[in-house]
């Protein structure tokens, strides 16, 4: 019964952080406030009001238009609304009512909207970064303590400065070979914050599965004649999907390499 009212609470405030962050995803990246000037419709202008501003059922109630004009919203909000909620999902199974949950689902919306900033943008934005990285510090340290659990939080911070030291040897290393962006690096520490605080050995593992997902996507593409060796390709989605992974598979990971 915990594990469910958890999943059910996770969904309802996976699809609220969610529709939030379809504003964070349009403004910050144009250096707009987050907070105002209210939501409006993008092709008329009218100020988008309750009825349009129910996350998932008004997206689907106006087939994804406009009320008041009738343009199309495009998927944005529908898609952004249920990959929060599904990962906010997931860490619920994963983390149950564990005060940590809140720290993995800040994390979760940090990597929402930073994947789909950086799929369209080429970016990651150091206000998100920044931002998810002090908040989950702190739902850290509170988790830690109320667990009873003080050595997590040097483990976490631990975890941050091996995944800023990794991330930023590759980016020196990369700038002869063509470059790679500091966004990268800026985001490690978020990521190797959350994996450190399971273990600090899942990090450089986490790391690697984000390589690896991008060296299969790579070469996928350069085989479908979609891309080339020189072709840019965001590296912030392959992270998050390493990190993401780690979280679940990254201690078995860890077993099966020290019994080795």
């Amino acid at each position: 019964m915990e594990t469910t009212l958890v999943v059910i609470g996770c969904a309802v405030m996976g699809v609220m952080i969610g529709s939030f962050l379809t504003v964070v995803v349009d403004r910050v990246p144009r250096g707009g406030s987050v907070v105002a000037p209210p939501s409006a419709c993008g092709a008329c202008g009218n100020r988008l009001t309750a009825p349009d501003l129910v996350p998932v059922f008004s997206w689907l109630a106006l087939r994804g238009k406009c009320r008041h004009c009738g343009n199309p919203i495009g998927i944005e909000p529908i898609v952004i609304e249920l990959a929060t909620a599904t990962l906010f999902v997931l860490f619920g199974l994963r983390f149950g009512a564990d005060p940590v949950l809140v720290a993995f689902c800040i994390l979760a919306a940090a990597l929402v909207a930073l994947v789909w900033i950086d799929l369209h943008e080429y970016r990651l934005p150091r206000e998100i970064t920044y931002t998810a990285f002090v908040l989950s510090s702190v739902a850290i340290v509170v988790a830690a303590l109320l667990n009873d659990e003080p050595e997590r939080i040097w483990q976490a911070f631990l975890g941050a400065g091996i995944a800023l030291a990794i991330m930023g040897a590759i980016y020196l290393l990369a700038q002869r070979m063509g470059g790679m962006g500091d966004g990268d690096v800026r985001l490690a520490p978020l990521l190797g914050l959350h994996l450190g605080y399971l273990n600090p050995g899942i990090v450089p593992i986490g790391l690697f599965l984000g390589f690896l997902l991008g060296a299969v996507v790579g070469v996928a593409m350069m085989g479908a004649g979609k891309a080339g060796r020189r072709t840019a390709l965001p590296f912030g989605p392959f992270l998050a999907a390493g990190t993401v992974l780690a979280v679940f598979i990254g201690q078995a990971a860890v077993h099966v390499i020290w019994q080795t």
